[in-house]
């Protein structure tokens, strides 16, 4: 038996302890142990069956995660990937992985791959991510051509937890790595891009390789960018 505290609970849930207090009152939670009136556990193994009890079902053969546990699930997901890096995550690089993760429940996959990570670039329009990508003659016609025609022949995808896969524990690794080599201090949305090359695996890699794209491209691209940002603070 694990046991998690109403503190623990809404870390692992993505909320905070009001929302799980909300969630106690209204008795729609996971069963709990009352210690004492302020002293409330819940088992690890409950909250997961409770999460599964989310689940709403499509049809035959079918089921996809209910929007209330998807948006749980991955809430819970990006604070724990974040919270693993040595070091802080721009608001850019967090819309990235969240629009990762949007674009993952959209294609009813079960976790969130290399090539959800270049999509969550690709949509946010200002990250120095998208930037490079531009530069490089990336357009997001270009992404998506390639994208399904990988998509359709791949069996990767699964219905719904929005988990990462373990390509990504690499990407976000890589990540880290590469911000600390250029002497940054905080995980932009470069560095995911950067990470994905690195990995050298999934379909992301596929797609940016099959449009030309390398590391010595990004990490030349990024050089210029970022010497002229910061040329144009002096």
């Amino acid at each position: 038996m694990q046991l998690m505290s109403i503190e623990d609970l809404a870390i692992y849930l993505g909320d905070s302890k009001r929302t799980i207090y909300k969630y106690i009152a209204s008795g729609d939670c996971p069963p709990c142990i009352r210690i004492s009136a302020k002293n409330i556990k819940f088992d690890r193994a409950d909250v997961d069956a409770w999460l599964e009890s989310k689940k709403v079902y499509a049809g035959p053969g079918g089921k996809k995660m209910s929007d209330i546990t998807f948006v749980e699930r991955a809430k819970a997901t990006l604070k724990n990937a974040i919270g693993k890096s040595k070091l802080p995550w721009t608001p850019r690089a967090q819309a990235v992985l969240e629009g990762a993760q949007k674009q993952a429940r959209k294609d009813g996959s079960d976790f969130v791959r290399t090539e959800h990570i270049l999509f969550g670039i690709m949509s946010v329009k200002d990250c120095l991510g998208a930037k490079i990508l531009e530069n490089l003659g990336v357009t997001i016609s270009r992404y998506y051509q390639r994208y399904e025609q990988l998509c359709n022949t791949s069996d990767e995808k699964d219905a719904g937890k929005a988990g990462l896969s373990e390509d990504i524990d690499k990407v976000i690794q890589y990540a880290c790595e590469q911000a600390t080599q250029w002497g940054h201090t905080y995980i932009g949305a470069e560095h995911l891009l950067v990470g994905i090359l690195l990995t050298g695996t999934g379909i992301g890699f596929r797609i940016l390789t099959d449009l030309g794209v390398t590391l010595e491209k990004v990490r030349e691209e990024t050089a210029k960018l970022i010497v002229c940002r910061s040329e144009l603070h002096q």
